[in-house]
């Protein structure tokens, strides 16, 4: 009997017991935060002004929201000027994804085939991918020159915008002719092991 009461007074303890994280033991964690440090090695001079203009955007919207449903008076030009920034973050982050070899691509195609003709398409991709933002970046030089327009919003030529444009996708040209001498030099062998390290361009 005395053990049976020393039992029931061991696991009444157990579940009254608090864990290092706040909860009783045996309890099921329902919610767990990841505390990894963000690595911000990778970031380079190149991507400074995306983030910038990412949260340029980030304020622009908040101030769009708070002066619409909290002022019940919102502000013209923020929704036209959001428009044209959130245009900007994706240009400026296509040039960090081009830089480090991150867009999205058919690897498992390239692990499923053997490694000469595994090169032979990947080269042949590099190559496209550099004609189109080599031939984008054409277009758009020949754009910005004809664009007079304004913002409706604000007196801001809209050929800045093009401009900004046109740079990101020279950039982008610029990388990928850098990810193609690369891939050219490498064996057909160490291409496909290395497809899973999208490693900087410097």
């Amino acid at each position: 009997m005395t053990q049976s009461n020393d039992a029931v007074a061991d696991q009444t303890k157990q579940a009254t017991a608090q864990t290092e994280h706040g909860r009783a033991d045996g309890a099921p964690e329902l919610l767990h935060f990841d505390e990894t440090e963000t690595d911000l090695s990778a970031l380079k001079w190149i991507d400074a002004p995306g983030i910038l203009v990412f949260w340029v955007l980030a304020v622009v919207v908040f101030l769009q929201f708070f002066t619409r449903y909290v002022l019940n008076d919102s502000l013209a030009w923020t929704e036209e000027v959001a428009r044209y920034l959130l245009i900007l973050v994706c240009f400026l982050g296509a040039i960090t994804a081009t830089r480090r070899g991150a867009h999205i691509t058919l690897e498992f195609l390239m692990r499923m085939v053997p490694p000469r003709l595994a090169k032979a398409l990947t080269v042949l991709s590099q190559t496209i991918t550099l004609g189109f933002f080599a031939s984008m970046t054409w277009i758009g030089i020949e754009l910005t020159q004809k664009t007079r327009q304004k913002m409706i919003s604000l007196p801001i030529p809209k050929a800045w915008i093009y401009t900004i444009c046109v740079v990101a996708l020279g950039l982008m040209a610029f990388y990928s002719a850098i990810w193609l001498w690369r891939r050219l030099r490498q064996s057909p062998e160490d291409l496909v092991r290395s497809l899973d390290d999208h490693l900087p361009t410097d």
